[in-house]
């Protein structure tokens, strides 16, 4: 990302001194920023697993794995990327769902539901959001304005970073929570307070210890479990 920021920085001031310099008086030709290159090759974490695929929606990269129905769009933490929830990915799609990971685009808003149209468009017809940190905040405040509907929402630490309309108050489907008594990075209160919004009522589980995030699905043995739980409830 830096070194987009720099390559349009730099066409930036040479086009600005292009307009400006010299006596001719014509009009300043305006500045433009260029095309994000998107990469082509396979990203490592899909592994050869033969139902890999990856795709751009937008400048949103979609990595998907698994196969049939019945879907899971995983959203990283804020400083994650597609490759970021590498380990729960190849789980799920193991356990016969189709599963798909974002990378975020510069505006968070677009990400998922660029995801789950492309999940979607491949196959799935009932999708759950499952978001770790920021993402979990994200999934739980886009979830009210994604078309179709998700079929419910898991959300591991979340906490509110890219804050979306309409907020948790405008999904009214299931919600799983999962959170460590003593996180700082997601305190219990301010979690508490993102979710009491939601006017469906979210199951909450709550593990001692600090885990965060990825960490927590992977270290609490019982995270792994209420996750495939309430997956089954809402998928089928």
């Amino acid at each position: 990302m830096r070194g987009f920021r720099s390559a349009g920085v730099v066409v930036a001031a040479a086009l600005f001194a292009a307009g400006c310099g010299g006596s001719g008086g014509g009009d300043p030709v305006a500045a433009t920023t260029p095309p994000k290159v998107h990469s082509t090759a396979r990203p490592t974490c899909l592994g050869d697993d033969p139902t890999g695929t990856f795709t751009w929606a937008g400048d949103s990269e979609v990595l998907m794995l698994g196969g049939g129905t019945k879907g899971v769009v995983l959203a990283p933490q804020i400083d994650g990327n597609a490759c970021s929830w590498t380990d729960e990915m190849h789980r799920l799609a193991k356990a016969g769902y189709r599963v798909a990971v974002v990378s975020y685009e510069d505006d968070r808003s677009k990400s998922l539901p660029a995801a789950v149209q492309v999940l979607m468009a491949h196959g799935a017809t009932k999708v759950v959001l499952m978001g770790a940190s920021a993402g979990g905040g994200l999934v739980v405040d886009q979830a009210g304005a994604i078309s179709p509907a998700p079929a419910g929402v898991i959300a591991v630490s979340p906490v509110e970073v890219w804050s979306q309309r309409p907020g948790p108050e405008g999904y009214k489907g299931p919600m799983l929570l999962l959170e460590s008594k003593s996180d700082n990075d997601a305190p219990v209160s301010t979690v508490q307070a993102l979710i009491g919004r939601h006017p469906g009522g979210a199951k909450s589980l709550y593990f001692d210890g600090d885990d965060h995030g990825y960490s927590l699905v992977m270290l609490q043995d019982r995270a792994r479990p209420a996750i495939d739980a309430f997956l089954r409830k809402t998928l089928g």
